[in-house]
């Protein structure tokens, strides 16, 4: 079973000659998502802001060679999972060890033979996305079939620090349900487990973007991070994820509930000023700001800044 599609894959050709970007865009463009640099520093810039699925390499180019790229991208624990092949006309044995040193998965030479490409291609995106899809179904909750507290542990750590190299935008949003523990009590544990599926489905229809994510936090709260989102429309999201569980319309007739279940939410914004941030005090401030919307009443957002 496929749980991919490769067409959705985007490619990175680096290559300094504007002939052999052309041929090799001509051959995959039909295939995938291809993107073009012409030196080893656009390179570098073009994985940091948008790390693609591959990347395609020349060797020798001006200022930063391929292998250069190569060897900066695979120690970077960021971008080292992205499979690089490079094409090539060397042809010696001292060449290609350095390329597969530097770390490399495959070669295709130059002059390019179309079906040699594109079969080393879809190999290395199968085996590539194959080994995503692996980690990601042990990374995700198995009730509500959104990630997990695990994945959220390691991959906040992930976007952080790519947020913070970039100055993006960075939200921590902490989601419960209200009064769920009488909602158990009163409907039962089964009616429980298919409110809990419902919200998370919900709620994570409204992830704005890739690099966004809702995991289950524990119990009946969940997380999301967001990336790239400016305060307003962090502020917008909040109210979507509030009104898109209300408009699930589940009953919930106990007392101090609404009638029907209902989200309370805390969330902390990162506004960077150069300083390194604590992201255990982001995530702790959105802890304190979901108590914080409880405490007036539930069905609520409390969103802050937390500046740096």
């Amino acid at each position: 079973m496929e749980y991919f599609n490769l067409a959705n894959a985007n490619i990175l050709v680096v290559d300094d000659q504007v002939t052999n970007l052309q041929i090799i865009n001509e051959v995959l463009k039909e295939h995938y998502n291809v993107f073009v640099a012409r030196s080893g520093e656009a390179a570098l810039a073009h994985c940091y802001k948008n790390p693609p699925d591959i990347i395609l390499l020349d060797v020798n180019m001006p200022g930063l060679s391929g292998l250069d790229v190569c060897q900066t991208l695979k120690r970077d624990p960021l971008y080292q999972a992205i499979p690089i092949i490079f094409i090539t006309a060397l042809q010696g044995a001292q060449d290609e060890n350095a390329c597969w040193d530097s770390g490399a998965v495959d070669f295709v030479r130059k002059p390019i033979n179309e079906a040699t490409l594109l079969n080393r291609v879809k190999a290395h995106l199968t085996l590539k996305f194959q080994a995503d899809a692996l980690r990601r179904s042990a990374l995700l909750d198995g009730l509500t079939n959104v990630y997990n507290r695990r994945y959220f542990e390691q991959q906040i750590e992930v976007e952080w620090q790519r947020c913070f190299q970039h100055n993006v935008p960075f939200a921590v949003v902490m989601l419960d349900v209200d009064h769920f523990k009488s909602y158990n009590d009163s409907y039962g544990h089964l009616m429980g487990d298919d409110c809990l599926k419902a919200i998370a489905q919900t709620l994570n229809e409204c992830v704005p973007n890739e690099r966004s994510f809702l995991a289950r936090y524990g119990g009946e709260e969940f997380v999301m991070v967001l990336v790239g989102l400016s305060e307003s429309k962090v502020q917008q999201l909040t109210e979507l994820c509030m009104s898109s569980v209300r408009a699930l319309g589940i009953p919930h007739g106990a007392d101090g509930a609404k009638d029907t279940v209902t989200l309370s939410i805390g969330c902390c914004l990162s506004i960077q000023n150069g300083a390194s941030s604590i992201l255990s005090e982001m995530i702790a401030n959105a802890d304190k700001y979901l108590y914080q919307a409880k405490e007036r009443g539930r069905d609520r957002a409390v969103v802050d800044a937390l500046v740096q």
